[in-house]
């Protein structure tokens, strides 16, 4: 299945139907779970949007008397009659019967110290007028917004201090294979270290979400099959390796077994072909290569996705970028590729001419993001623009 078409198909989960209610403090990239509604118009009153003085404009071509100075705060009821103005500070109330500011710097006066409003003066200017942002019963922010810093500052606005979202999901890592060891372990020459359980939970949490790693899971199917029904509580489980074709690899027989349904059972791109999604009710199953920049790259371009949609996000898929690219490469054109790179200054350079084993790390730990062919692509030329994916 193409990337865009497993994109497709993860859009059809279902988020979560839980919920937390939070302080605008923990919010930052939160995912709304309701529609929020303004309950106060924005601005609340007719202001001043600098220093200046409040006049009304059809008495802009007599002298005007001076009756005092308006400061932001002050709440008191202030009012002109004809020919006559205050002047005014930054957020101040605007005085009754005034419409426009003149700015400080176009003061003049007359002999007798009155404002002389200059000719080029337009009406409202320098006016905020009550609810011109927002109006009361105005739709604030929708459900499923990711909350930013600029959308908190929209919610103090209206005096909300709490907000409900979507509870993040639970989410249990595992690797599997009987030739891992963990990284605090012994490990002789013909074993190796669980690189790719360490790479996942960063890459998760780089992206918001906490995860719980819950071991190495053994080539057996009974370990298979009560390990799945002990973990029927987390809303997502994501394994490496146990995702090829091998003899050993029982995985998606155990789910297929306990009534999980098979979105998709490949991605027909290189080098993160293995790898498939189940779902079981609202739980979904990841499996990813045992490979570690199969399984890296696997995770980040399915398994982001999918645990954004599953807590309610609706942008769930990665942006893209343009960018230069640097170099001349070939590729096989039988298929979609993943070419990993370092992009800075808009140039994207591939590492090593991207020539690279699924197996290896060190290229991918010096990248910082990704471009996918198209089945058909043969190459790319220096200096073309191409769209590229941010790895963080």
């Amino acid at each position: 299945m193409l990337v865009d078409e497993a994109l497709n198909v993860i859009n059809s989960i279902k988020a979560l139907d839980c919920c937390e209610i939070i302080s605008l403090e923990k919010a930052i990239d939160k995912i709304l779970f309701e529609d929020i509604y303004a309950k106060k118009a924005l601005p609340c009153f007719d202001n001043a949007a600098l220093d200046g003085y409040a006049i009304n404009y059809d008495d802009r071509n007599s002298p005007l008397n001076i009756k005092g100075t308006i400061f932001a705060g002050d709440k008191a009821k202030y009012e002109i009659d004809k020919n006559e103005c205050y002047k005014i500070m930054t957020g101040a109330i605007f005085p009754k019967g005034a419409n426009s500011i003149v700015m400080l710097e176009d003061e003049k006066f007359d002999e007798q110290g009155r404002l002389l409003v200059p000719s080029n003066l337009k009406q409202d200017n320098a006016r905020r007028i009550k609810g011109e942002e927002v109006s009361v019963g105005d739709i604030l922010l929708k459900a499923n917004d990711r909350l930013d810093s600029a959308k908190i500052m929209l919610l103090a606005s209206q005096g909300i201090s709490y907000v409900k979202v979507y509870a993040r999901p639970k989410i249990a890592v595992f690797s599997s294979g009987d030739e891992i060891n963990e990284p605090w372990e012994f490990c002789d020459e013909r074993s190796i270290y669980n690189a790719n359980a360490s790479g996942i939970m960063a890459l998760l949490r780089t992206h918001g979400f906490k995860s719980e790693y819950k071991g190495i899971l053994k080539d057996d199917k009974d370990i298979l099959k009560a390990q799945i029904n002990l973990h029927a509580n987390y809303d997502a489980i994501i394994t490496s390796g146990g995702a090829s074709k091998g003899e050993a690899d029982f995985m998606r027989e155990v789910l297929l077994e306990l009534g999980f349904e098979e979105m998709f059972d490949s991605l027909d791109i290189r080098p993160a072909k293995p790898t498939k999604l189940y779902k079981k009710g609202s739980q979904i199953v990841l499996l990813l290569p045992g490979n570690p920049m199969s399984c890296f790259v696997a995770c980040f371009l399915a398994g982001i996705p999918a645990l954004k949609k599953l807590s309610g996000q609706a942008n769930f898929a990665h942006e893209t970028f343009f960018a230069k690219f640097k170099g001349d490469i070939t590729m096989k054109n039988s298929r979609a590729n993943i070419v990993i790179g370092h992009y800075e200054n808009g140039e994207f350079t591939p590492i090593n001419d991207n020539k690279f084993s699924p197996a290896m790390i060190k290229p991918l730990a010096m990248s910082n993001a990704i471009y996918l062919s198209k089945i058909g692509e043969s190459g790319i030329s220096n200096e073309n623009i191409i769209k590229i994916l941010k790895l963080s």
